[in-house]
């Protein structure tokens, strides 16, 4: 079994390239703090998140959480006012052991958090990884290529 406590290094050889669901729509709010160094702290239901200057607090279901503006706008599309779809495509593994994921922002902690067995490990294309759990990556994904393991 893989020490959990050692951060996790996302390994490209179990990875498959999967695409966002059409119709998957998140509801994000800009944040625009008035000190654009000041350190805003969200807990989630994955753990604290430490975000600094301007951010979307997303709204997924029943749980919310912060994205960079940066980020968000690069890997998102507005379809109306205050929802969003993600259009950039993640390569992720679904993980048979626990594993300590950490999710670096512009090089600094932003969380950490458990991937239990079954949770998938997703790397975005800005190199941000994250965990999620079967459910959660059947909503948000789907595969195009044959033989990559489908979410279930």
């Amino acid at each position: 079994m893989a020490d959990s406590r050692a951060a996790h290094q996302f390994d490209h050889a179990l990875a498959g390239p999967f695409r966002p669901r059409q119709g998957f729509e998140k509801t994000a709010i800009l944040v625009e703090p008035i000190d654009p160094l000041a350190t805003i702290v969200i807990d989630t239901p994955f753990g604290e998140q430490r975000l600094t200057g301007a951010f979307y607090v997303v709204a997924e279901g029943d749980a919310s959480y912060g994205a960079t503006r940066h980020e968000f706008e690069q890997t998102h599309t507005a379809v109306s006012a205050n929802r969003w779809v993600k259009n950039a495509p993640v390569t992720a593994y679904r993980t048979d052991v626990v594993r300590t994921v950490e999710t670096l922002i512009s090089g600094s902690l932003e969380t950490t958090v458990t991937a239990q067995p079954g949770d998938w490990i997703v790397r975005q294309h800005t190199g941000e990884m994250m965990v999620l759990g079967p459910d959660e990556f059947a909503e948000r994904y789907v595969s195009d290529e044959p033989g990559v393991m489908a979410p279930t």
